[in-house]
Order: C-alpha cells, then structure tokens, then sequence
C-alpha cells in the first residue's frame, strides 16, 4: 500500500522476509489501534479532519480493537499498514484522514510503550504475589532448622524462612526498580514526533500523552521515533529476574533429589522418565533456569541489534520488537509458575536436621564465641578449632572438646539466634515479615490504581 506508487509492486518473497505482521505485530495489536484511536480523536477535536469522517474512522477501529484478527489474513509490511487497508476497505477514501500527522515512527514507538507498560503491571502483580507466598511460607517456617551452603557445601545453620527471605528482599529491591521504570521510563509519549522532525499538522502532543495515560513526553522528536533506549533498561531488569529465579530454581532441584531430600513439591510440577519409572524430575524448576539462559541470549539481541544504529528510524529496530515481546512474556509466565511451586512446597524437616547432625555445622560458632571469651585473636583461634575438626574421628569428638573449651555446648536451635537483624534469629524473622507484609499491601494497592488505568481498547 505504501511502496506502490513510487516503487510498484512489491515481491512476496521480500515482503514475507521484511514483514512484522505475523510475528511481534500480533502481540502488540490493539496497542497499535489504540494509539492510532486517540491520534483519530485528536484530529477531531482540533478539527484537522471531518467530525464525521473522524468519528465513522474511530467507531472502526474500535470494532476492530475488539476483533483484530482480520488484519493477519491481509499481506502487509507490518500492522499499522493493515490497519489503513483495513479502514480503506470498510470506509474507502475517507480511511486516508487517518494519516494526517501520524508515522509508523512514532506510532511503533507508542505501541511498543503501551505494550510494556501492560505487560510489566501484570508482572509487578505476579511478583507481589510470589512475595506473599515467600512471606507465608517463611511465617510459617521460621524455626525449621535447615544446613545454609556456601560453595554447595554445608556451612552454618539456618531456617527454611530465612533462606526463603532471601529471595523476598532481592524481589523486593526489583519491584522498586519495577515501579520507578513503569512511572519514569516507559510512560513517556513519543506521539506527534512523526518519522523525524514531528509534524506540520497543529495536533497537541501533550493531550495525546494524556489521552494514553503517559505521564509526559519523550521531547526531542529523534529520541522518540529513533531510540528504544526503554527497551533496553526494561530487557535488563527482566533479565535480572528471570537470572535470580534461576538461582532458586536450581536450589529447589538440588533440596528434591533423593540425595538431599529437603523439600517434596505437588507432583503436577514433576515428570518422569520414559525408562526409568521409579524418577521424580523437577522439569517445571528446569524449564525457569533454561529460561534464565534464554533471557540472556534476548537481552544481547536487543543490545547487539542497536548498537551502532545511525540516529534515526532504521528497520533493524523492528528486530528487537519480537526479543522484547518474549521477554515481557515469558518472564511473567515464569514468575508465576515459580510462585504456584512454591505453593505447594513442604520442607522435610528430618532430612534437614539429619544432615545438621551430620555435618559440623556449629564449628564456627564455637570458633567465634572462644575467640570472644579467651580474648584471643580470632586467626589464633580459627586454626585451634580446625586443629580439633583435622585431629577427631567423629563429630561428636569435635563438639565434645570444642564444648570443653568454650565452657558449654552449643545446640542449633540456640546458634541461630544471632544479635543481628538479617540473621535467621526468629525474633529479627518476624520482624522482617511484618514489616514487609505492610509494604505489599501498599504495593496491591499501587498495582489496583495501575490496572484500573489501562487505556488499551477502552480509549
């Protein structure tokens, strides 16, 4: 439609290559006609085309808003120009008002900011929710004693809560980053920049940002159309997350084998194998940690395909669209699926203390409470007690000098009370949770007011 006048008819060949239309341009649709409604109602408003026209054109792209899959049956460069051939078939000539004042340019960069505003909403609330699933677990657990592991050796005791907890303040500190993107990064109106220098066309630029629901505009018209610097901050933040839940991926994969045992998950979340019926594999927690990998490969896309762009609209951005889209997608997705796991997650308490008893877990509390009590430094003390570990048999020979020593024997149950916040000392625990159940009543709230402002079909 486009091309035909000066450049004539197109190859199929070609088009199906240069084409966006049956890949991210699906996922993006009716932030595309969105966009392109609130362009037709400025146009009205400021009488730059027939109120009549305007309004037949508007009541057009609604319907399709509601139904959009006639635009993947036409052969199109991409959808904004399915669309005009779409209203040019129901409307004839009067569809051709609709591009006064308007790019793929501007429009693209609109859809693109729309799309991840939505989709990064729905994320904050799966997140939000996996923290109020962490939060009740480590309530619930916040005196089951467990090994903690550096290097995936056993090191020091811990409680299931305050290993969960460390997941819940990572998350956290992403949803705060969440926020600040969703509010000052992605909700910036690029509309009325045109293809490059904006327009001729008297339209307002600041009514279309808060027709859209963004909170100000990207100003310098080449910014706008030319760079997805947005895009690249939002990939590197998912990509953040879904790398953090591989972490806790792994974890939950190592606490089922048979060898550690600590946790048992609902069964709908494990598979089996084709030959051997006696395995119990956590396929769901594998697929999350492939994700983070994937995650990855799509961030360096993204950054791979616009580096070294010259300024300026180039095609090439049209590339980053489908990294984007699977970014926002299946981190969400993974996000939840992570969350209902962890649902149904038992620690296996047995398990746990077995290997507290059979590992010696308590030397360096012992090390550090005879350094404090004989006055000595703690080098000096640290190889007395390495000394004990190398010369016994048995850990109850270790546990047995080490309490000679220190005066008294030390138990598990005691060594986690630590005089700091951020330890897994069960009073500093619910300290930690109360406080961070309150933060995510405010955030359900903030997420409520968020939601309750989607534009997307509805302008």
């Amino acid at each position: 439609m486009y091309r035909d006048k000066l450049l004539g008819k197109g190859s199929n060949k070609v088009l199906k290559y240069t084409s966006s239309l049956t890949s991210s341009d699906r996922a993006m649709v009716r932030e595309v006609i969105t966009a392109l409604i609130a362009h037709t109602k400025s146009l009205v408003k400021h009488n730059l085309v027939p109120k009549e026209v305007g309004d037949k054109i508007i009541q057009e792209l609604k319907e399709l808003c509601r139904n959009p899959e006639p635009l993947f049956t036409m052969e199109a460069e991409d959808v904004h120009e399915a669309v005009e051939i779409y209203l040019r078939n129901k409307l004839g000539s009067d569809a051709g008002w609709v591009a006064l004042g308007k790019s793929r340019n501007d429009h693209v960069a609109a859809a693109l900011r729309l799309k991840a505003r939505r989709e990064l909403i729905k994320l904050l609330s799966e997140l939000i929710e996996l923290r109020e699933v962490l939060l009740e677990k480590a309530s619930k657990y916040e005196r089951t004693l467990m090994p903690s592991f550096t290097h995936l050796q056993p090191a020091q005791v811990t409680t299931f809560a305050h290993y969960l907890l460390s997941f819940d303040e990572e998350l956290s500190q992403y949803i705060r980053i969440l926020k600040y993107i969703i509010s000052e990064v992605v909700s910036e109106s690029p509309l009325g920049a045109g293809a490059s220098i904006t327009t001729n066309v008297p339209l307002s630029r600041y009514e279309l940002a808060e027709e859209l629901g963004f909170s100000k505009l990207v100003i310098n018209s080449l910014r706008a159309t030319g760079s997805r610097d947005f895009i690249m901050i939002v990939s590197s933040i998912l990509t953040c997350i879904s790398v953090t839940l591989t972490r806790l991926a792994e974890d939950f994969i190592v606490f089922t084998t048979p060898q550690f045992n600590y946790v048992s998950v609902a069964p709908e979340f494990l598979a089996t194998s084709s030959l051997m019926p006696h395995k119990k594999n956590l396929v769901v927690m594998e697929i999350a940690r492939a994700w983070g990998a994937e995650s990855i490969g799509h961030l360096v896309a993204i950054l791979a395909i616009i580096k070294g762009l010259p300024t300026g609209y180039n095609l090439d951005l049209q590339e980053v669209n489908k990294h984007f889209i699977q970014l926002l997608e299946k981190t969400t997705e993974t996000v939840a699926i992570v969350r209902d796991m962890l649902k149904s997650v038992k620690p296996n308490e047995e398990s746990m203390r077995a290997d507290i008893a059979k590992y010696p877990l308590l030397v360096t509390d012992y090390a550090e409470l005879l350094a404090l009590k004989l006055g000595k430094p703690y080098r000096e003390v640290h190889e007395l007690v390495a000394e004990v570990v190398g010369r016994s048999e048995k850990l109850s020979e270790v546990y047995e000098k080490l309490g000679e020593l220190l005066g008294k024997s030390l138990s598990p149950e005691e060594v986690i009370n630590k005089p700091h916040e951020g330890s897994p000392n069960p009073s500093y625990v619910r300290r930690y949770i109360s406080k961070a159940l309150e933060e995510v009543k405010e955030l359900k709230e903030h997420v409520g007011k968020l939601l309750a402002d989607d534009v997307v079909c509805s302008t």
